[in-house]
């Protein structure tokens, strides 16, 4: 079973001004983060806009992720639908890609069982002969795993890990320390270097486009024991951090990225564009963090 380590770009969707996927952006964007040190690169989850995506979207996306990126990096797609059988159809789509693994939310809007959740996530992994990544997202889906449940799911040799995007730091340690051999993603960027800490080895991130060489940065100077200058970069990363989040997390991260010559368009409807003042603020923080 492979172990994913690195840094794992949650890649924003570009698209134009019809609202159209941009492929052009899309290649540019991936190009921009191989160079920055990027391992791979993590499609479709909820930086890529995915539930503001057809299922046609979805795949058209993949697709096109794919042939930018060749095999010259890991791809691990999001495949989370509602109901189990589209979530199926879309990772049979991924694994005829050649995808390194699939994910996915849990299914959420109706109050499902935890038993109804383990046998989605198995129902997965035996639809394909590729990796599952078990997505933990609390804040999103509403739906939190204990300890026990996780191991739950861990149980099933093909589900090879977790993308962990909640603070709970002590579930974090506990679960690298207990499956030391599945690859266990930290998914909240402000939190990185701290994960690093209790032995994480990956992370799947929304700031990774416009700062990729910030966390590439901090696994560096994790290796060499130089914690003061990892915190520093630590520091600059969660300013951008609380910058976007005051704006509007990935509507703020296609701003930037237009600010450094990558134009991804705007986020899809509901979300309303920036104002110039939101605008204006973010350049004066990502100037001062050096991303511009």
């Amino acid at each position: 079973m492979k172990k994913f380590r690195g840094i794992y770009t949650a890649l924003v969707t570009p698209f134009d001004r019809t609202g159209k996927i941009n492929v052009a952006a899309l290649q540019t964007l991936i190009e921009s983060n191989l160079a920055k040190g990027a391992d791979g690169f993590y499609v479709a989850g909820s930086t890529g806009e995915s539930y503001l995506l057809s299922v046609n979207e979805r795949e058209y996306l993949l697709e096109a992720v794919m042939e930018a990126v060749g095999t010259r990096a890991d791809v691990i797609v999001n495949i989370g639908m509602f109901a189990t059988e589209h979530s199926m159809e879309l990772a049979r789509h991924a694994q005829k890609q050649q995808v390194s693994a699939i994910s996915s939310v849990p299914p959420f809007y109706f109050p499902f069982t935890m038993d109804e959740y383990v046998r989605y996530y198995n129902d997965l992994a035996d639809a394909v002969d590729i990796p599952v990544v078990l997505y933990n997202i609390p804040a999103m889906s509403a739906v939190k795993f204990s300890m026990e449940d996780i191991s739950r799911f861990l149980s099933n040799d093909k589900i090879t890990g977790v993308k962990h995007t909640s603070y709970d730091m002590f579930q974090l340690q506990q679960i690298v320390n207990a499956y030391p051999q599945k690859s266990i993603f930290i998914g909240h960027d402000e939190i990185y270097l701290s994960a690093l800490a209790v032995g994480v080895e990956a992370g799947i991130g929304s700031t990774y486009n416009i700062m990729a060489e910030k966390f590439v940065r901090m696994n560096q100077l994790f290796k060499e024991n130089r914690m003061d200058q990892a915190l520093l970069v630590q520091n600059e990363v969660n300013e951008v951090v609380s910058a976007l989040c005051r704006v509007g997390v990935f509507k703020g991260i296609k701003e930037i990225l237009k600010m450094q010559g990558i134009d991804c368009g705007v986020c899809r409807k509901p979300f309303l564009p920036l104002t110039d003042e939101q605008r204006e603020y973010l350049r004066v923080v990502a100037e001062k963090n050096d991303i511009l």
